[in-house]
């Protein structure tokens, strides 16, 4: 639990000098505040996927023993929260340029007829 807080704490007094940043160039506004936020939910979401299983040692005059504790909601919940800061942060690493190629492909689907659209900007 500390390292959690640790890191959200980390993570708030980064972003002032971000946005600082992001004011400077006005290209880039958000760019600098993604990298945060999406390092900072793959690293939070990694510490809650980690804590999905527990186990404890039980002493008694008999001997120890280990009991373990598993939750599939929460390591669902971290592996999210990981997945959707991992797209954040290669969101905020990938070029925005508007003068590179891009590629769009659209797919459509309906009663009557469908159809693959692709689109190539240069």
């Amino acid at each position: 639990m500390r390292t959690g807080a640790m890191l959200i704490l980390a993570v708030l007094l980064a972003a002032p000098s971000a946005r600082a940043q992001s004011y400077r160039d006005p290209g880039d506004s958000h760019r600098a505040v993604k990298v945060i936020v999406g390092a900072g939910a793959i690293a939070i979401g990694t510490v809650i996927a980690a804590k999905s299983s527990n186990t404890t040692t039980v002493t008694s005059p008999l001997g120890s023993s280990e009991t373990s504790s598993f939750s599939a909601s929460q390591l669902v919940t971290g592996l999210a929260v990981a997945g959707v800061g991992g797209i954040v942060l290669w969101d905020g690493l990938r070029s925005h340029r508007r003068d590179a190629p891009s590629t769009a492909v659209v797919l459509t689907a309906g009663k009557q007829a469908g159809g693959v659209f692709v689109r190539r900007r240069w």
